[in-house]
């Protein structure tokens, strides 16, 4: 049986191809390429000093997170490694091999201003016309994603005081050995190897020491919160058996302090942090992103708004969110009486509705919400909550295979999140130009432009929020 016989891999070539010459035109790399280009990374670029030898191109860098975010490789070992195996990324790198350290420092030392190039890229989403700014429908919803952190190392103030009198007598006996190995002077290896633990040791005391403090902390803020609670509803001071149970049995995790315990999808109980979008309905754009320490969407609502409006520079036509947010619905109508809210009413369920109970407890907002979700019209609009957003959270961990945070702490969670947001949209913008055939280089012209517009109108909004929050905090 004949074959086709391709190329031998010891087969020399006079005139070696390009690297782009073996990628398709709307490869992913490529327009990513052509979009870290037009961004406006001057922040960062002010950062390098003259001094010295010469850095890596921060626009070289960036493309190497955009791209690979966008392709579930997280991992700085994994993003280095395929600069020497991949040929998409030898394009992206114009050819070079960073380190992984040199690619982990970037991304460490740029978070927040890597977060504002979200707002850019939505901007490109906007001139390119993956958003209609005339009939912006939105939807938030938010998703738990574990912590880079074992739950096992979770523990009490109790707990934490035991671990470190175990660590301290283990340092203790550490250092009887150093004192040993100093005497007989053969025993050089044997020295190194006890050094190594009793900085191990060590630097573990150090982060359970930490965590001691963390956990007093979080234990007096409930107990303060519990108090305030007491005195608002007139009742009596002292706190209950459940109530000081629940202060005294607080945790906190000795990797990452600030990752909470959160309930999974299938029923586990693991460290994580509650991430939160908003999305388009037109084309699954992500719109706004951020990450809470909360286990519930409760105080959510009226500050994933804030950023989508800074974000777009308008306000959207309507924005649909599940129960968990319904606790701002209230405030949320007030702040922003131009936006049309569909926030699900766990009573909208029950077959026989007594509107009359309903009015004793619900304000006018609450009412209307309710009537705008019965109804046949909002019924079918809350609907596409479900296929707006929830899609955007299986697309992440399913097909993207990023079910955990690398990074620690809620500062670098929230620019590893934002990260993983740029990489969904930029597959987003990919896919459109590559339907409608539209030349990206027209889309970057009005930018800058629009992004000063954005700025100022966020500005005005913020200011009239506060003003808002401080006039109905005396009446509340």
């Amino acid at each position: 049986m004949k074959f086709k016989q391709g190329i031998s891999p010891n087969q020399e070539v006079l005139i070696p191809k390009k690297a782009s010459d073996f990628l398709p035109e709307d490869h992913l790399a490529k327009i990513i390429y052509l979009i870290v280009d037009k961004l406006d990374i001057f922040p960062i670029i002010n950062k390098y000093s003259k001094m010295g030898q010469n850095a890596y191109n921060p626009r070289m860098l960036i493309r190497l997170l955009f791209y690979h975010y966008s392709i579930g490789i997280c991992s700085s070992r994994k993003i280095s490694k395929s600069c020497y195996e991949r040929l998409d990324t030898r394009y992206l790198s114009d050819g070079l091999q960073p380190s992984h350290d040199r690619i982990s420092d970037f991304r460490k030392d740029n978070l927040e201003d890597l977060k504002d190039l979200f707002s850019q890229i939505v901007l490109i989403g906007f001139e390119l016309g993956l958003i209609n700014m005339t009939n912006i429908n939105t939807s938030i919803d938010g998703s738990k994603l574990k912590a880079n952190a074992s739950g096992k190392l979770s523990k009490t103030e109790e707990q934490f005081a035991k671990l470190l009198e175990k660590t301290n007598e283990e340092i203790s006996l550490l250092l009887k050995k150093a004192e040993e190995a100093d005497i007989k002077e053969s025993e050089l290896l044997n020295k190194s190897k006890i050094s190594k633990k009793l900085k191990s040791k060590i630097s573990r005391k150090a982060a359970i020491e930490k965590a001691i403090q963390k956990v007093k902390q979080k234990k007096e803020l409930l107990q303060h919160n519990l108090m305030e609670h007491r005195r608002k509803n007139v009742k009596p001071p002292e706190l209950s058996k459940t109530e000081l149970n629940r202060i005294n049995n607080q945790k906190i995790n000795t990797t990452d302090n600030e990752a909470n315990f959160m309930k999974q999808r299938n029923g586990l109980i693991k460290p994580a942090y509650n991430c939160q979008v908003s999305v388009d309905e037109k084309e699954q754009f992500i719109l706004a992103n951020n990450v809470t320490m909360d286990c519930n969407d409760q105080h959510q609502l009226i500050l994933m708004i804030q950023k989508t409006i800074k974000n777009i520079g308008c306000m959207p036509k309507s924005v649909k969110g599940d129960n968990g947010y319904y606790p701002e619905l209230d405030l949320a109508i007030r702040f922003f009486p131009e936006i049309n809210l569909f926030i699900d009413d766990k009573n909208r369920r029950n077959k026989e509705i007594d509107i009359n109970k309903l009015q004793k407890k619900y304000s006018k907002e609450e009412l209307w919400n309710l009537f705008k979700l019965l109804s046949k019209e909002g019924e079918e609009e809350y609907k596409k909550r479900m296929f707006t957003v929830e899609p955007i959270f299986g697309n992440l961990k399913e097909n993207s295979g990023i079910k955990t945070f690398l990074l620690r702490g809620i500062f670098d969670v929230k620019g590893e999140f934002n990260l993983m947001c740029i990489g969904h949209n930029l597959k987003k913008i990919v896919n459109f130009i590559s339907k409608n055939n539209i030349p990206i280089a027209l889309a970057m012209q009005k930018i800058q432009k629009k992004q000063q517009i954005c700025e100022n109108i966020a500005l005005k909004l913020i200011c009239s929020i506060k003003n808002a929050k401080i006039f109905l905090a005396k009446f509340i």
